[in-house]
C-alpha cells in the first residue's frame, strides 16, 4: 500500500513539474521545468568548471610556492634598535643585522607592534642576498586555489539566481496580464450568469 502511494506521489509532482498535455496549461506554464533543467544544466557545468579552475590554480601556485622556495633562504637577524615611532600602527619599522663582518648587513623591516623590539627575527633573503617577503607555502597555494573555485560557484550561484528571479518576475506578469485579459472577456459573463 505504501509503495502505490509513493508511485501517485512521485507521478503527481512529475505532472507538476511537466505540464504535459494539460488542457488548462498555458504558455508560461512550461518556464518551470525549462528554468530547472537550465538551472541542473548550470549546475553541473559550474561545479566541472570550478573543479578546473581550481586544479589549474592550485597547480600554478604549487609551482610558484616551488620556485620560490628555491630562490629564497631565510636568516636569523638581530633586532638593533627601534627605527621610528610606530604611531600606534600595526607595524613599527625596526633595524636589524645579520651575518658577520666583513659580510655583516643591515636593514629595516617592519615587525607586528606587539613583537619585543630585542633578539632574533627571522628575514627572508633572495638569491642577491637582498630581503624580500617570505615565499608562498604549499597551504597558501592550495587556500588560493579553493578560493578561486569558491569564486567560480558563488559567482555563478548568484548570477544564475539573479537571473531565475528576474526570469521568474517576467513570466509571472506575464501569466498575471493573460489572467486580467481573459477575465476582462470572461467576467461580464459571469455577473450577468450569477444575477
Amino acid at each position: 500500500m505504501g509503495a502505490g502511494r509513493s508511485e501517485s506521489d512521485l507521478r503527481r509532482r512529475v505532472r507538476g513539474i511537466f505540464p504535459g498535455a494539460n488542457p488548462l496549461r498555458r504558455r508560461t506554464d512550461y518556464f518551470e521545468p525549462v528554468a530547472l533543467l537550465v538551472v541542473v544544466l548550470i549546475a553541473v557545468v559550474t561545479a566541472v568548471a570550478a573543479i578546473v579552475i581550481a586544479q589549474s590554480e592550485l597547480r600554478d601556485r604549487v609551482g610558484e610556492a616551488d620556485r620560490e622556495q628555491a630562490a629564497k633562504h631565510q636568516v636569523v637577524a638581530t633586532v638593533v634598535a627601534e627605527v621610528g615611532n610606530s604611531g600606534g600602527n600595526a607595524q613599527r619599522p625596526v633595524a636589524v643585522r645579520w651575518g658577520q663582518p666583513p659580510d655583516e648587513h643591515f636593514a629595516v623591516i617592519e615587525l607586528p607592534a606587539r613583537t619585543p623590539a630585542a633578539g632574533t627575527v627571522p628575514v627572508w633573503l633572495n638569491q642577491q642576498g637582498q630581503l624580500t617577503a617570505p615565499p608562498l607555502t604549499r597551504a597558501e597555494a592550495t587556500q588560493a586555489a579553493g578560493l578561486a573555485g569558491a569564486g567560480v560557484l558563488i559567482g555563478s550561484a548568484m548570477f544564475t539566481g539573479v537571473a531565475l528571479a528576474g526570469v521568474r518576475l517576467f513570466v509571472t506578469r506575464r501569466r498575471l496580464a493573460a489572467w486580467a485579459a481573459e477575465w476582462e472577456k470572461v467576467g461580464p459573463q459571469w455577473r450577468n450568469h450569477a444575477s
